[in-house]
């Protein structure tokens, strides 16, 4: 009997949890409507309007109150009970959908930054063999990211090779500021020859503009907006301040690299600065946003789909579109294994799982690169791929479109 209440007491916690973690405030579509979790043990949630003006409604999985107000653009409060006790209210907005065309395009990240980031560290060899590294005695690490040089800005690999060559031949030292976590730093650092490469150095590697690959996840026809990626590029947290934090070109998938446990794999592309570009204007936990010069030219569907909100995603079958081979858009299956609509603050609302074969053969999974491909299930843009499980690359996380489609503005 102990045994059977402690399950009892942990599946009800379980799906209380559940209830709780959502969003207070719920946006469903006017058609559509709000779902909340189902109780064990015959358990039934109630939900009602919070006015007191509707009789309250028992459901086991959704409930709309379109009697009580209009469907479109409207809202309400309601509150969900289990046996006559309130668990939660909720802010429920109902919203006309937004519709968008699905993108799956390859694209470029080039980051319009005021500086570089330390990637890496290489030792400076000196004319009696030893190795030495200045930058990392004086304190630098790898994330740092390098503004100035002897008062001087650093926007590019090549500027940082210059001002340390002249204070080489100057025989004079570098004072390199940084900022570590968005806190400013100095170092005084000495450049030293290098007998290996011949050239003045300080021990560094570095990462200019180019954050690299990455899939477009829709466009807007009407503003000119999309959004790509599905999460944040860290990098654009030193962004310039102007209107535009850099710009994504067309890009095209030369090779792929498989995934296997343990080691992720990735899709290998070059840029093409042709055709269409984009600014980049936004960079949140959900993506990179912006406007495109021009329309993609490439689908895989020009249909204009609706977008779904949390509430509409079910687990089952979906599919992905996305490129493995030069600009060629296809549709690959997937299944969505679990929805969790209050996990919006990790930026991981699904978890998918890869079932094509086709796509297993090409790339072991989700492979780096594949982060923004969209994912429609019924007819709808319900998100897109985020991050890949490394332990088991036929797994992975995702958005939902409607925390993509808030953070560019068009919901």
């Amino acid at each position: 009997m102990l045994a059977a209440g402690v399950c009892f007491l942990s599946l009800f916690n379980f799906v209380f949890f559940d209830i709780l973690s959502m969003d207070k405030k719920q946006v469903i579509s006017a058609d559509s409507q709000l779902t909340v979790a189902s109780l064990p043990l015959g358990l039934t949630p109630a939900v009602a309007l919070a006015d007191g003006n509707t009789q309250s409604i028992p459901v086991t999985a959704r409930y709309l109150a379109q009697e009580e107000k209009s469907v479109f653009d409207s809202s309400y409060r309601a509150v969900v009970s289990v046996a006559g006790i309130p668990i939660k209210t909720f802010d429920v907005q109902q919203v006309t959908p937004v519709k968008v065309e699905a993108g799956g395009q390859s694209i470029g990240i080039l980051l319009q930054t005021d500086g570089v980031s330390v990637v890496g560290f290489s030792p400076v060899m000196l004319e009696d063999g030893t190795n030495v590294n200045p930058a990392a005695e004086a304190g630098m690490e790898t994330g740092d990211f390098i503004t100035t040089i002897n008062e001087k800005k650093i926007n590019s690999n090549a500027d940082i090779a210059d001002v340390i060559s002249k204070a080489g031949e100057a025989g004079e030292v570098c004072k390199i500021v940084y900022l570590r976590n968005g806190i400013k730093h100095s170092a005084i650092v000495e450049p030293l020859y290098c007998c290996d490469s011949c050239s003045w150095r300080i021990g560094l590697y570095v990462r200019d503009n180019t954050a690299g690959i990455g899939t477009l996840s829709f466009y807007d026809p009407d503003s000119g907006i999309y959004g790509a990626l599905g999460h944040e590029v860290p990098d654009l947290e030193y962004a310039t301040n102007g209107e535009s934090k850099g710009r994504i070109v067309r890009a095209a998938v030369q090779g792929i690299k498989e995934g296997e446990a343990g080691s992720p794999g990735e899709k290998l592309g070059v840029f093409l600065n042709e055709d269409w570009q984009g600014s980049i204007t936004t960079n949140s936990n959900f993506g990179v946003f912006g406007k495109l010069d021009e329309a993609p030219q490439t689908a895989y569907s020009s249909e204009i789909l609706p977008v779904a909100l949390p509430s509409e995603v079910e687990t089952g079958k979906a599919e992905i579109y996305t490129v493995v081979e030069g600009e060629t858009i296809e549709s690959y299956d997937i299944e969505i294994v679990k929805c969790m609509e209050g996990y919006k603050l990790t930026g991981k609302g699904m978890v998918i799982k890869v079932t094509d074969e086709d796509l297993l053969e090409k790339t072991g999974g989700i492979v780096q690169g594949m982060s923004g491909s969209p994912i429609v299930q019924n007819g709808r843009f319900v998100g897109a791929v985020t991050h890949v499980f490394i332990n088991d690359p036929t797994f992975g996380y995702a958005c939902f479109g409607q925390w993509m489609l808030e953070d560019a503005g068009l919901m």
